[in-house]
């Protein structure tokens, strides 16, 4: 089985690198990747998100502050910086066009390993609010009935 904590380091290392290759080469061919934008399956649809996020954020880093293992799960902590000045693209298809606004940002995820010795699965959580205040996008929000 491979060394979890040694995956999770070249995921960071990928995603700071923003090499969505790397990225995905730590990703099960089938892994369920879950984010506060939606469920994305498979390394087609987790490329995307990847794409999304280093076009909007093209200076992105990650610091990891802690993390545990338990059993073939890992939780990790960290901290996410990036300069939004590229397109971020909304869950419904609505664009944020880049604001030039620094975000910074507490984040949490777990990941859990599969039989491959890859991630299969992956939920990140994060304060989506607090993301979108630094990048400058208002939510309006409605009343419901």
């Amino acid at each position: 089985m491979t060394e979890i904590n040694a995956l999770l380091d070249a995921l960071i290392d990928a995603i700071s690198s923003q090499d969505e290759e790397r990225v995905l080469r730590c990703y099960s061919p089938g892994a369920v990747f879950v984010t506060p934008a939606g469920v994305l399956e498979g390394h087609e649809q987790i490329g995307w998100y990847f794409r999304q996020l280093f076009t909007a954020y093209p200076d992105t880093h990650n610091e990891t502050t802690s993390r545990a293992v338990l059993g073939d799960t890992i939780v990790a902590e960290w901290t996410f910086e990036g300069t939004h000045t590229g397109v971020l693209l909304l869950p419904g298809g609505a664009e944020i066009m880049g604001t030039g606004r620094r975000v910074i940002f507490q984040a949490a995820a777990a990941y859990t390993l599969g039989d491959d010795g890859l991630f299969a699965s992956g939920r990140i959580y994060y304060d989506q609010m607090t993301f979108f205040r630094q990048t400058g996008y208002h939510l309006r929000l409605r009343r419901t009935a």
